[in-house]
C-alpha cells in the first residue's frame, strides 16, 4: 500500500512538473516567434544559435530523445534533469532564430527528465510532457506506448502515463496555456473512406522523404552548414512563413487550399535544421506538411480542404513517428469522434506506405564494400 502510494505521488510529482515545463515552453515560442516576426534579422543568427545549442547539450550532458528511449530499454538512470533546461534553452534558440523546428521533442524530453527527477517512469513523463503540450492527454498515453513497445507496458503504467497525462494537462492550462484550435466543418459519407487511405498513402511518402532527407543532413551537415543553409533560403525568398512552427500556415489550410509545394519547402527546411542539430522535434513541422499536402489535394479531388487537412494532419505524423494509433486519438482530440473511421484509414494506411517506402529504398541500395 506504502508503496502504491508513493508511486501515486512520484506521478503527479512529474505531472506536476511536466505540465509547468509545457506551459512555460508554450508561452516562451509564442514570445520567440513574436520576435523573431518583428526582426527577421535574427535568422542570420541561426548557425550561431546551433553552435550554442550543441555547447549547451555537452555541458549538460543531456543526450535527447535516444537517450530517453534507450534508458526505458534498458535502465541505467542515463536521464538526468540538465536535459529539461537544455532542450528548452535550445528550442527557444532555435525559434528565435528562425529554424523550421517543432516543440513535441522538447516536451516530451523534458518531460522524462522531470520523470527521472520525481524517480517515476520514464514512459509517465513522456505521456505527460505530450498530453500537456498538445492538450490531448489520451494520444499523450498512446504515444508513450507506442513509442516504448506496447507489449511492455503493464495495466498500472497505463494508468499512471493516463493520470500524469491528464494532470499535466489540467496544470498547464492552469498556468494559462493555449491551444491552436483546428476544426473540421464538413465530413463527407462513408464512401470517402477509400478516399483517406488513398490519402494515407501519399502521406507516408511524404514522411518517408522526410526521413531520407533528415537522414542526409544528420550525415552531411554540421549544425553550422545546416543554420547557414536554413538562413540563406529564408532570406533570399522571404518565405518566413516556413520558419519557426507555422501554426498560422496549418490553419490557413483548413480554410483554403495551400500552395502546390508549401509542403515540400516546409518538409524540406524542417529535414535540415533538425537533421544538422537544431532542437525542438518535429511534430509542428510534421502537422504543418500534412495539413497543407492535404488541402492541396483537395482542389484536384474535389473534397472539403478541411477534411483532407485534417486527415493529412494527423497522417504525416503518424506515419514519421510510426504511432498510427495515438494518431487517431489525436484526430478524434483535435476533431471530434467523427474522425474515427477516416483517421484510422489515413493513419494506418500512411504508417505502412512509409514502412514499405523504406525497404524498398534499403533493398535498391548497392552492398557496401567489405
Amino acid at each position: 500500500m506504502a508503496e502504491a502510494a508513493a508511486r501515486l505521488l512520484r506521478s503527479l510529482a512529474t505531472a506536476l512538473l511536466a505540465g509547468s515545463s509545457s506551459a512555460l515552453l508554450l508561452c516562451a515560442l509564442d514570445r520567440a516567434g513574436e520576435w523573431f516576426a518583428a526582426h527577421p534579422a535574427l535568422v542570420f543568427l541561426l548557425p550561431a544559435a546551433g553552435w550554442l545549442t550543441q555547447w549547451l547539450y555537452r555541458r549538460s550532458g543531456a543526450g535527447g530523445m535516444a537517450e530517453v528511449l534507450a534508458d526505458i530499454a534498458d535502465p541505467q538512470q542515463r536521464v538526468n534533469w540538465k536535459m529539461a533546461p537544455a532542450v528548452l534553452s535550445g528550442t527557444l534558440l532555435t525559434h528565435l532564430c528562425g529554424g523550421s523546428a517543432g516543440r513535441e521533442g522538447t516536451a516530451v524530453q523534458a518531460g522524462a527528465a522531470c520523470a527521472a527527477r520525481a524517480g517515476a517512469d520514464l514512459r509517465i513523463g513522456i505521456a505527460a510532457g505530450f498530453g500537456s503540450v498538445f492538450g490531448t492527454p489520451w494520444a499523450g498515453l498512446l504515444y508513450a506506448c507506442e513509442i516504448s513497445g506496447l507489449r511492455t507496458a503493464a495495466p498500472a503504467l497505463l494508468a499512471h502515463c493516463l493520470l500524469a497525462a491528464c494532470t499535466a494537462d489540467a496544470v498547464a492550462r492552469a498556468w494559462g496555456a493555449q491551444h491552436t484550435v483546428y476544426r473540421i466543418a464538413r465530413w463527407p459519407g462513408a464512401e470517402a473512406l477509400l478516399w483517406a487511405a488513398a490519402a494515407g498513402l501519399l502521406c507516408g511518402g511524404a514522411a518517408w522523404l522526410f526521413h531520407l532527407l533528415t537522414g542526409l543532413a544528420r550525415r552531411h551537415l554540421s549544425v553550422l552548414t545546416g543554420g547557414a543553409l536554413v538562413a540563406t533560403a529564408l532570406a533570399a525568398t522571404g518565405a518566413w512563413q516556413f520558419a519557426g512552427l507555422g501554426v498560422a500556415s496549418i490553419a490557413a489550410a483548413f480554410t483554403t487550399p495551400a500552395g502546390p509545394f508549401d509542403w515540400l519547402a516546409k518538409l524540406a527546411l524542417t529535414a535540415v535544421t533538425v537533421g544538422s542539430g537544431f532542437r525542438g522535434g518535429e511534430a509542428t513541422p510534421l502537422f504543418f506538411i500534412g495539413a497543407t499536402l492535404g488541402s492541396t489535394l483537395s482542389g484536384p479531388l474535389g473534397l472539403p480542404a478541411d477534411w483532407l487537412a485534417g486527415l493529412g494532419f494527423v497522417a504525416v505524423f503518424a506515419a514519421a513517428t510510426r504511432t498510427p494509433l495515438a494518431s487517431t486519438v489525436l484526430a478524434v482530440e483535435l476533431f471530434g469522434p467523427s474522425a474515427v473511421p477516416y483517421a484510422l484509414a489515413a493513419c494506418f494506411s500512411a504508417d505502412r506506405a512509409a514502412a514499405i517506402a523504406q525497404r524498398l529504398w534499403r533493398r535498391a541500395q548497392p552492398p557496401s564494400p567489405r
